[in-house]
């Protein structure tokens, strides 16, 4: 009797150390394995067509949906994650993340206001000449950016850091100017190459005379998209002029002051 409790207590200690549970198999790869369509084999782990059709839960907890090896805490190896209700719970602009999927296909969260944004603004007014040449404009450190980017300061050049679709818009006031004048915008490589993008625009009037408080000018807005083919590419953004004028920084004038040349750039 002694001899036969023994081996009762050996065999339920067995069963609750290492036994694991299989539906519709009889050869579970996990503590919990459920095989919907019941083709898994025998003996060996499951193909992966096998495995398509099959639910797991580890011992560690990870659940596995077409895989029975799931490295994550809810594992779908292939096909769409639906929420029926998720309309009823809207979410908090300026507060919630939104969601993104990894190169591995795992979800993950993301800061929504600096994410895809970079802004600049002029660092200071550019002399250009009609002299031929195309002037890289001098932007300032970012006010806002992320690691999309990467900017030089000292000569103008912007790199991308990762490839993709990029809207960008160019704000620049020139004055100086006669009526007339007109000035090229555009987006060109680095090294230089032909124009990725230009815009012209010619000045309707001539412009006051700067000075310490007047300073108007001839306002520009371009905005174009941009394919960006691989990480690390550079683009410097340029002004060239038919006649002598000023990219100005900032304008004054009877309505007030403020920033007016500035360029900013959204990853879509």
């Amino acid at each position: 009797m002694i001899q036969k409790i023994i081996k009762l207590s050996i065999l339920l200690y067995s069963l609750n150390s290492f036994a694991q549970t299989g539906i519709y198999t009889n050869n579970p790869q996990t503590s919990f394995h459920v095989d919907a369509g019941k083709d898994n084999a025998v003996t060996g782990a499951p193909t992966a067509v096998q495995q398509a059709n099959d639910l797991v839960v580890t011992n560690t907890g990870n659940v596995g949906i077409g895989t029975t090896a799931p490295s994550e805490r809810l594992d779908l190896n292939t096909g769409n994650l639906r929420i029926r209700t998720i309309n009823t719970n809207v979410g908090i602009a300026g507060t919630d993340r939104p969601v993104v999927a990894d190169a591995n296909g795992t979800l993950k969260t993301v800061g929504f206001a600096t994410t895809t944004i970079f802004h600049s603004r002029l660092a200071a007014d550019q002399n250009v000449t009609n002299s031929g040449t195309i002037y890289t404009l001098l932007f300032a450190n970012p006010l806002v950016t992320s690691a999309f980017y990467t900017y030089n300061a000292t000569n103008g050049t912007l790199t991308f850091n990762q490839p993709g679709n990029y809207i960008i818009s160019l704000q620049v006031s020139f004055g100086n100017v006669n009526d007339g004048t007109q000035l090229v915008l555009g987006i060109r490589p680095f090294p230089d190459s032909n124009y990725l993008a230009r815009g012209s625009h010619y000045a309707g009037a001539a412009t006051p005379t700067l000075n310490g408080t007047t300073r108007i000018g001839e306002l520009v807005n371009y905005t174009t998209m941009l394919v960006v083919p691989t990480a690390g590419y550079q683009v410097r953004f340029t002004a060239a002029p038919n006649e002598d004028c000023v990219i100005l920084s900032s304008e004054i004038g009877p309505t007030g002051s403020g920033n007016v040349s500035n360029v900013t750039i959204q990853k879509i």
